[in-house]
């Protein structure tokens, strides 16, 4: 028996394809091999690696034409052209077919993307008539509507490696169909679900196999990147987040011994940067020290570099951890913050601490790391002027901010009561802005990203004294591209417009309001750059209409 386990393309304003390497899919690979040796397990991965193209922008996103009217060429810039990002929905077609499997599995790993996933699982039904199967977050939180679809023959929920080789020995004949943990599927035109059973303990996973992939494909700073996932779950139960669907509410770590084993094998493979991508690396400081510990011995001169994309929460770190995480190869920390408002903490369910954060920042600062500063912009019960108090916090610290627009995703617990439909799930990404409410407008929501924009600009300029924004707009850079953004910041000091600089010139950013804008650089006074020099944005606006 031969199975194809697939990752499908993505279709959005932008593209973040080093965060996408189907992990999922090869752990459930590892598991097949391990329990079923006797099958052929294929992992294709139709997103990373194939460029992109332009498509048209869906019906219900149209609304955002005039938000990202014009190609920017500015620093400041955000989206203008929809893409579809990977293989093209033909060329995919055409190589499962001549892969000729006996099952394809399709993971639909994010809501606003499982349109492309149901593309392929209707192409594969329509041109080879085989089972299809779909698995990920998506199915698991809205697993009767995908199991509706015609061409969808079975779903599995939570996490796949057990119910995945259970089910594979369904179809040899060996277990019965309604004893396969965690699946949905249709019989006589009903729609059943199994009762769910708790995966093999983490303890027992073959590391996952990467063999089928290309490597290549995944790089960081030019070198091959593998990702990593030490624990799954997350003890916390975030008011926007639906982790649990997938992964439950039980948090579980493996063993350190069988993490170090998974990064020696990764080095021989030629691997030189490890992304956890854990929910929450860090939440059990001893082991995650002790991981660290092994790190440094196994490498002394940092020949493995290690980051978190995925984020990790500040309330888990202390200065022991930090300067373990710095010795052992960490170079980049991201932060997720949310917001720097107690009450938002509170009806977001998430630990907070201000003095915890800022403390956390001051010391990986000192260690060389480099910091990002995750914010959401619109959570449901968040003030505008909660977000601009936020921003101007972080403007005042030596990090990145990294903000989000909300958006509300199946089953998690703001979710709750709320009949979501196709349109929402396609609208659940940051680019579409999807928040309104009588707290703030959607031109809010955008006006503090592009703000961000042109904070992060100003952290990253290349100076090694404390300056007066004013002096540094008055100065002539050499780089170009920072030039043409001290020149629109000029001309939005002097004439209170922001500019979009395109090939044919600047045209006025009719969205952007400069008055939210000069509210967040008065509450912020100041912005410390990512090299700790501080600017005095104080005077910015005297001169402005």
């Amino acid at each position: 028996m031969k199975i194809l386990l697939v990752q499908p393309p993505v279709r959005d304003f932008y593209n973040t394809d080093i965060r996408l390497q189907p992990i999922g899919l090869c752990y459930i690979k590892s598991a097949l091999n391990k329990y079923l040796p006797e099958v052929e397990v294929l992992v294709r991965d139709y997103h990373a690696g194939y460029g992109r193209r332009t498509v048209p922008v869906p019906q219900e996103l149209s609304y955002l034409k005039a938000y990202y009217p014009v190609a920017d060429k500015s620093p400041f810039s955000t989206f203008h052209q929809y893409y579809h990002f990977g293989q093209s929905y033909e060329n995919i077609e055409d190589e499962i077919s001549d892969i000729a499997p006996d099952l394809v599995g399709i993971s639909s790993l994010f809501t606003p993307y499982y349109r492309e996933a149901l593309e392929i699982a209707e192409r594969v039904k329509k041109r080879l008539n085989l089972p299809v199967i779909m698995g990920g977050p998506h199915v698991s939180e809205v697993p009767d509507e995908v199991l509706a679809m015609p061409y969808v023959d079975y779903v599995i929920t939570g996490e796949g490696e057990r119910p995945m080789v259970e089910f594979v020995r369904f179809l040899m004949g060996q277990v019965k169909l309604e004893d396969v943990p965690n699946l949905g599927y249709k019989k006589d035109g009903i729609m059943s679900f199994n009762p769910s059973r708790e995966n093999y303990p983490v303890d027992e996973l073959p590391m996952p196999d990467l063999s089928t992939l290309t490597s290549d494909r995944y790089q960081f700073k030019g070198n091959l990147l593998a990702f990593m996932i030490t624990s799954r779950g997350c003890p916390h139960r975030c008011s926007f987040c639906s982790v649990h669907t997938t992964f439950g509410s039980k948090y579980r770590r493996r063993p350190v011994e069988h993490i170090i084993e998974e990064i020696r094998q990764r080095d021989r493979e030629g691997y030189r940067v490890i992304d956890f991508e854990d929910d929450n690396l860090t939440f059990n400081k001893d082991e995650i020290k002790e991981l660290c510990r092994r790190l440094i011995a196994l490498f002394p001169e940092k020949e493995m570099e290690f980051v978190a994309m995925n984020g990790i929460s500040y309330m888990s770190l202390d200065d022991e951890l930090l300067e373990l995480m710095q010795k052992a190869g960490f170079t980049h920390l991201n932060l997720a913050l949310v917001s720097s408002d107690k009450k938002v903490h509170e009806s977001a369910m998430r630990p907070h601490s201000p003095a915890a954060y800022t403390g956390v920042v001051e010391k990986a600062f000192q260690l060389g790391f480099k910091i990002v500063s995750y914010q959401i912009l619109g959570l449901p019960d968040e003030s505008l002027s909660g977000m601009v108090r936020t921003l101007a916090f972080n403007s005042r610290l030596p990090v990145l901010l990294g903000a989000s627009p909300f958006y509300l995703t199946p089953r998690s617990p703001l979710a709750a009561g709320i009949n979501m439909n196709g349109n929402d799930y396609v609208n659940a990404r940051l680019t579409a802005m999807a928040t309104d409410s009588g707290l703030f407008t959607r031109d809010d929501i955008y006006t503090l990203f592009i703000t961000t924009r042109i904070i992060n600009f100003l952290k990253g300029l290349d100076i090694n004294y404390d300056a007066d924004i004013n002096e540094l707009l008055n100065q002539s850079w050499p780089d170009k591209r920072v030039n043409t953004g001290i020149e629109l910041l000029k001309d939005l000091r002097e004439d209170g417009f922001l500019y979009f600089s395109t090939s044919k010139g600047n045209i006025e950013n009719t969205k952007f309001k400069t008055g939210l804008f000069r509210q967040v650089i008065r509450e912020a006074e100041y912005i410390t750059c990512q090299n700790g020099r501080c600017i005095d944005a104080g005077d910015f606006f005297q001169y402005m209409r």
